[in-house]
């Protein structure tokens, strides 16, 4: 390919769709794009075609085209680039200039912030790619030498514009003839002289796409078991037809964790319980041996906040994993040592030394490979930048001798090795820098110049913080495009694995195919059932856990467990009001309400069923907190947990009202669980409304999902709507047991009903009394001077957007606990999972792609003994066409073919049946697929379904339970922890789950009579549920 040997031409008519042709030096073909469909066209047609067409743009090549929706298309192109150096033959050159150019409008009428922000991205010096001249092979950048000398396929790892080939794939056209293979990371090259020889020595950092993303918004593993800020760098030795190899990785903790909120100068992490990241962890640990061979683990994080509790958290997984049994793990406080002194790191070489003999590298002359790399070692800090660019500068200039033993003459004087040396060390310190800018905008963190690393760090914490959401919007714009945020194509990903879904271009550029197998998602899978309990309290600050009277209650079960121990397999529980709503805590909350809150439901749940629940996620916006709990043999099974929240107080500059949001999947049916506080006030209907519409809006999960996206969403909390009547007339009719009578002026049926706020949501029946407004420890309602009319503020509300009967509401009710001005209230659930076959999916997915018919639509008609086809009978074929209604998107006439490409491959298929249509002037028209063996994309393979071997709930490992960990609060130490369960309480029997609808379906439900105005003869709510309260205290002896 010759220097900018590519130019772009367009033509925008008023009658005729936009248009785009491409010329290449190297081609004898040029491109035609029209109506996101891609053709070659001779040159002469070309030719004749550009005088009617604008030029707009010169460039080095193509990264391929962009879909920012199903309609609108970009054609990246590189227009800017300098050479690094040569490897092979090949030019290696950073892009340094790209322009995404419109497909479906004039580049002026356009202006997509997007675009602007993406190619900026693709600027700014972190993309690379290859250039050959006629008849050489490509170095394909994305490949180590070792794969590359054992085969030609790419590295889908860091082939990052792969899915820009796909509409060139999609119609046939070799992408490779056309667009470039694009890495990112960095790529280094110098020159040594050896005597009168030229030996080349090239550092090559590849940063994976799999999981990419800024420093501070992805961190940990994804549920595949990609880690964040993954990259391979190798370190590559050329001379005298000799090539020698070494490759090391980092990678952060292939744990789930983040760090959450601003980080400052901050170390603070969050962690899920070890269940819930051990699937992912195994299967990271898998994929690096099954790519790699042995692995060795170096892990640098320090003693100092977070770091300590990740660190821990990552032995003990190491420890009791399956897959890193044959792992050697090895901690090393870089910090630490480094302090007590500069030659310590010479400890770690020293554990390193007989790592670095028997993995090798891989070295190879012209004729074989003479040496093989067995192994690869694996180092990571909290970032995997400034501490692991050290480490690993370390140990590639150790391999570094033993390299040039190889490569270089026993003859080659002394100072040609320390030559290498030296060039070698200041490859390293440049690739930590170039690395360090990618992942956190700044250059590497050294430790020679403390002015320099200050503000570096300044810099970092600026960008980390403030800019990056931009460039992390970028980032997944590129690698995901329309898909990004897809319902439809979200839905199918998350039925089927990732391989399946990257395999090949049918999902991504066939939308007709990803909505035929969403409407047969059924078809691939079995069901499964499980419970949920959903339960939201309004807690009043919390300020009565301890009270004197609340230890005299059998507290949580009474709300966890109503008819008796279930046990459930989700538990999802919200609270409000966790601590007072004082302008302190809403400008820096506490924790530790959050805390103690979790140890006592999680206790309850151990103590009454024996089983050692698992907690998936937790969040908390002020007084708004939600929790989600899962049973052990769930854990496996549980992926994409996601947490969000948004403030709607003060409309939104203040988290006292808001909502906290949790997304996850359950084998392949995706929850959502949300946990709101609305606005009060018996007149506010309408800021509740905006509430809603704000976080039903603004709740955005990774990858772009939004509430709307999941197959079931429960919303659940103290909604703050009120009972549009007096107060003493409610009271009345809650003692008479008129409930339905309230229930219509009730403000959420009402507003519902019109449509204002939670369209298409479901409720069970309100035959509980209004929860709210009570004096605390007592059955009264409100008797303050407000005296508060009472209402059904705190409710759970459930969308069913996936398969049908997917979920089943066994009971909705309400708990007698007293320590607040509300009492809590629960929904049970049946759930039926929806649970991927791997064999039913096979052949769904095969039947799909068969009667989706060709993806590129082409259609080649003939005329029966003519050998050009005669231009003047295009009319009447399109007339045709018309009539089976398959309009023609491009046309263009080649020998004896006409070409048609058609919208999709359906069209094409009822195109065909115009073959041996006898036409006037005794024309036979006979039609052909372009592409006739498109069936064979349907040839994917699907792994098997995951391990299915159950666990002993109730022998979970407590360390392991127990690693979920919270935001410690700063200003104040932590009390130890007090039960909210009284010690004492027995377990209560365990009952069957289908006990408990049997008894929802068949035991009769008493209207209870009101407390407030009850006798001896008129029982109190629940009596024969709860037991006796004690005596309510007067004022002065309160506790």
């Amino acid at each position: 390919m010759s220097l900018r040997g590519f130019r772009v031409w367009a033509k925008n008519s008023k009658t005729e769709p936009y248009s785009v042709i491409v010329d290449s030096s190297s081609q004898s073909c040029s491109l035609l794009i029209e109506s996101n469909a891609v053709i070659t066209i001779d040159k002469e047609t070309a030719e004749q075609a550009k005088r009617f067409y604008e030029k707009l743009t010169d460039g080095y090549g193509l990264i391929g085209i962009l879909h920012t929706s199903r309609q609108e298309g970009y054609l990246g192109v590189i227009t800017g680039a300098v050479t690094v150096g040569q490897l092979h033959g090949n030019d290696i050159y950073k892009v340094t200039s790209v322009q995404f150019l419109p497909l479906f409008c004039a580049p002026n009428e356009v202006n997509d912030a997007r675009i602007s922000d993406l190619q900026r991205l693709l600027s700014s010096g972190m993309f690379f790619f290859a250039s050959c001249g006629d008849g050489q092979k490509l170095f394909d950048l994305t490949l180590c030498a070792q794969e590359r000398n054992s085969h030609s396929t790419s590295d889908h790892r860091f082939f990052w514009n792969r899915n820009l080939h796909f509409p060139f794939e999609k119609y046939g056209i070799p992408a490779d003839d056309w667009c470039l293979r694009c890495m990112s990371g960095s790529v280094l090259v110098k020159t040594v002289y050896v005597g009168q020889h030229v030996a080349k020595i090239a550092l090559i950092s590849r940063l994976s796409q799999e999981r990419v993303g800024t420093r501070f918004n992805v961190r940990g593993v994804n549920d595949n078991g990609s880690v964040a800020n993954f990259v391979e760098t190798e370190q590559l030795i050329l001379h005298d037809n000799r090539e020698s190899s070494f490759v090391q990785i980092r990678g952060s903790v292939p744990l789930f964790w983040d760090q959450p909120g601003i980080q400052v100068g901050s170390h603070k992490v969050q962690l899920r319980a070890f269940e819930i990241s051990a699937p992912a962890f195994g299967r990271h640990f898998d994929a690096l041996r099954k790519q790699y061979g042995q692995v060795c683990a170096v892990n640098l994080l320090g003693s100092k906040e977070g770091e300590r509790k990740l660190s821990q958290a990552f032995a003990s997984a190491h420890k009791n994993g399956e897959a890193t049994k044959q792992v050697p793990y090895i901690e090393f406080d870089y910090h630490a040592q480094m302090k007590v002194s500069k030659d310590s790191i010479r400890h770690l070489e020293k554990k390193l030394a007989a790592f670095m003999d028997s993995y090798s590298f891989f070295h190879a002359n012209s004729s074989a490979a003479i040496r093989q790399q067995l192994g690869v070692i694996r180092t990571n800090c909290l970032d995997c930048l400034d501490r692991t660019n050290c480490v690993q500068s370390m140990i590639g200039l150790q391999v570094l001798k033993k390299q040039l033993e190889y490569v270089l003459d026993e003859s080659t004087k002394a100072n040609i090795f320390a030559r290498f040396e030296d060039t070698a060390k200041d490859l390293w310190q440049k690739n930590g820098d170039q690395c360090s800018v990618i992942y956190a905008g700044t250059g590497a963190l050294e430790g020679k110049s403390k002015l320099r690393d200050a503000s570096r760090s300044l810099a970092r914490t600026i960008q980390n913080n403030l800019m990056d959401s931009s460039k992390q919007e970028s980032f997944d714009l590129l690698l995901h495009g329309c898909t990004f945020g897809d319902r439809q194509f979200e839905r199918i990903a998350s039925v089927f694995p990732q391989s399946v879904v990257q395999a090949n271009y049918s999902l991504y550029e066939c939308p007709s195919a990803v909505d035929s197998l969403v409407e047969r998602i059924p078809d691939m899978t079995v069901t499964e059932k499980l419970s949920l309990f959903v339960g939201t309290w309004n807690v009043n600050g919390g300020k009565n856990m301890y009270n004197v009277a609340f230890r005299g209650e059998s507290a949580l079960s009474l709300w966890l467990f109503p008819q008796g121990v279930v046990p459930y397999d989700i538990v999802c529980i919200g609270l409000e009001e966790i601590v007072d709503l004082s302008a302190g805590n809403i400008v820096k909350t506490s924790t530790t309400n959050q805390r103690i809150w979790c140890d006592g439901i999680r206790k309850t749940l151990i103590e009454n069923t024996g089983i050692q629940y698992v907690l998936v996620g937790c969040d908390q916006l002020v007084g708004v907190c939600l929790y989600v709990f899962a049973r052990p043999r769930l854990a496996p099974h549980i992926g994409g947990v996601s947490l969000d929240k948004v403030k709607t107080g003060m409309g939104g500059a203040t988290g006292n009202k808001g909502s906290v949001a949790l997304r996850m999947s359950v084998y392949t049916t995706s929850l959502c669980f949300v946990c709101s506080h609305f606005a009060a006030g018996q007149n506010e209907i309408k800021d509740r409304n905006e509430d809603f519409a704000t976080a039903l809006r603004k709740i955005r999960f990774s990858r772009g999902r939004d509430v709307s996206l999941h197959d079931l969403v429960f919303w659940l909390g103290d909604f703050n709507y009120r009972i549009s009547l007096g107060g003493e007339e409610v009271k009345r009719s809650v003692r008479n047991g008129e409930l339905d009578y309230l229930v219509q002026y009730d403000q959420l049926t009402q507003q519902k009903a019109v449509g204002n706020t939670f369209q298409d949501f479901s409720e069970g029946p309100l035959t509980f009394a209004p929860t709210y407004k009570y004096d605390t420890f007592s059955d009264d309602y409100d008797t303050s001077e407000k005296c508060r009319t009472p209402a059904w503020c705190d409710r759970i509300l459930w969308r069913n957007s996936g398969s049908k009967n997917l979920v089943r509401l066994l009971k909705y009710d309400r708990a007698e606990l007293k320590t607040s001005d509300h009492r809590p209230v629960f929904s049970i659930f049946e759930l039926n999972a929806l649970k991927l076959d791997a064999v039913r999916c096979r052949n769904v997915y095969k039947d799909v792609v068969e009667c989706m018919g060709p993806p590129d639509g082409i259609v080649l008609y003939s005329i029966e003994g003519y050998p050009q086809f005669p231009s003047q009978i295009y009319s009447r074929i399109s007339q045709k066409l018309q009539e089976l209604c398959a309009p023609v998107l491009m046309s263009k006439i080649e020998g004896r073919h006409l070409w048609l490409v058609l919208e999709n491959g359906e069209m094409a298929l009822a195109a065909l049946s115009l073959d041996g249509l006898k036409l006037a002037e005794g024309y036979i028209l006979h039609a052909q697929l372009k592409t006739s063996d498109w069936s064979s994309l349907g040839n994917v393979e699907f792994p098997g379904s995951q391990d299915e071997r159950g666990c002993d709930e109730r022998k979970v490992a407590s360390e392991n339970v127990s690693l979920f960990n919270f935001d410690d609060d700063d200003d104040e130490p932590l009390a130890p922890v007090k039960s909210l369960v009284p010690p004492e309480r027995p377990p209560a029997p365990v009952r069957s789950f289908a006990n408990l609808q049997q008894a929802a379906s068949t035991a009769p439900y008493s209207m209870p009579v009101d407390p407030l105005h009850s006798s001896s003869s008129q029982p109190c709510l629940f009596q024969n549920s709860i037991p006796v309260v004690p005596p309510r205290p007067s004022p002065l002896n309160w506790p």
